[in-house]
């Protein structure tokens, strides 16, 4: 008898380690939850990566509006598609209905805030286009231009914008944007980019926006990262939450460069001294969940979703405790990126292949089970009939998946 107590607690110690030991490099010992499956698809019916209505061409972004009504940026199609709950066509914007016939627009990022007004990022046209919540064009906020980034935050340059991709808003309204160019912010191969805070302002009724300098005196985000998009804001602990996409090895003696989340004072810009998603001895990073890219980023509650988009996963962090308490999707099996060759029965299944209509990797890659390719933004909300909902862009198989939240965090 004692024998066999001995073998159990060995067993048990065994399986402890393995459990810690996986935890920090973002495996698990154990199976996902089977409960964790899709609500619906985006456009419903799908058919692949394209320019018709029923089809996506590189998604970007998701913003769920309290309505159950989802926004997508479709940049390889040049336009924003608003979707009903069900999965049908509502609303196409595109350049010449925003009366910029001959412009690229290249929507990329998107938010909202308590007001209903919705936020994009137009990369190709340097701004922020703010929509009314019938999503008709409110104002522009932003100019493009081209500068070196020692002149970026010169005072002359205040609302100036390059390449604005990641975007989030307070509900108060005011803007927080990553201006990402890599011609110009990555130097000597090490990647920056610039960061933008636009306050609201309200005089007699009219909205305008001013470069918020008090914000930008630390300038703490952009020295404590490196390529950043995913955002997202806890109002009620006043903090900004920003990934880190790209970062070095001299940043938290990040030998094995593990992504991370950085914590910001939201109001001051302030960094916090806290990283999320990884561990840290000594105020250097030993192990972390995600070792490629973390993209998208949503607050809900207690709870911060972050997009790891080379594991094709989405997982959920306590924000208090920085524990990872819930995770779902896979690496969609029919999908290589743009660098790379995955060849299965003849057919490549490489970004190229998808755009050229050589690899119609929708119909292979299993929506039911998670399979996601290069998933990228991230949205949650609570509707106005009580359900908790989230979003999740998936990319390469050109479609957005929705998502019961009481299902993840249950």
């Amino acid at each position: 008898m004692p024998k066999v107590i001995s073998l159990r607690l060995l067993i048990f110690v065994l399986s402890s380690i393995i459990f810690v030991a996986c935890a920090f490099k973002g495996e698990t010992p154990v199976p996902e939850k089977a409960t964790i499956s899709p609500l619906n698809i985006y456009p419903n019916p799908q058919n692949g990566y394209g320019s018709a209505d029923d089809q996506l061409a590189q998604p970007d972004d998701v913003e769920i509006l309290p309505n159950g009504n989802l926004v997508i940026t479709d940049v390889d199609n040049n336009r924003i598609q608003v979707f009903s709950r069900d999965g049908a066509l509502q609303i196409t914007i595109n350049a010449e209905r925003l009366g910029m016939e001959s412009a690229d627009l290249v929507p990329t990022g998107i938010s909202s805030d308590a007001a209903g007004f919705i936020y994009i990022t137009l990369e190709g046209v340097g701004s922020v286009a703010r929509f009314n919540p019938d999503m008709t064009l409110n104002q522009l906020i932003g100019y493009q231009g081209k500068v070196t980034p020692d002149e970026y935050y010169l005072d002359e340059n205040d609302g100036l914008l390059i390449k604005p991709q990641g975007i989030i808003v307070s509900q108060s309204g005011d803007i927080f944007v990553a201006d990402m160019d890599k011609t110009i912010f990555r130097i000597d191969g090490v990647y920056n980019f610039g960061f933008r805070k636009f306050k609201q302002i309200v005089t007699n009724g009219v909205t305008s926006y001013v470069y918020d300098k008090d914000f930008a005196a630390t300038q703490e985000v952009t020295t404590i990262m490196r390529k950043s998009e995913g955002m997202a804001i806890s109002e009620e602990r006043g903090l900004l939450f920003v990934a880190e996409e790209k970062p070095q090895k001299n940043q938290f003696g990040n030998s094995e460069k593990y992504r991370y989340i950085g914590v910001f004072d939201l109001n001051t810009g302030a960094f916090k001294n806290r990283l999320i998603g990884v561990a840290m001895t000594d105020g250097n990073i030993t192990s972390g969940y995600s070792d490629d890219s973390i993209e998208g980023l949503s607050v809900y509650g207690d709870y911060i979703f972050a997009v790891d988009e080379k594991a094709g996963r989405v997982d959920c962090y306590n924000i208090d405790s920085g524990e990872r308490v819930a995770h779902f999707g896979t690496r969609a099996p029919y999908y290589c990126d743009d660098e790379s060759d995955c060849v299965i029965d003849g057919v490549n299944y490489n970004e190229q292949n998808i755009m050229a209509g050589g690899a119609q990797v929708h119909l292979l890659n299993d929506w039911h089970k998670n399979e996601l390719a290069s998933p990228d933004g991230i949205s949650t909300m609570t509707l106005l009939t009580g359900e908790k909902i989230l979003a999740v862009v998936d990319q390469w198989n050109s479609r957005i998946l929705t998502y019961d939240l009481n299902d993840i965090l249950e």
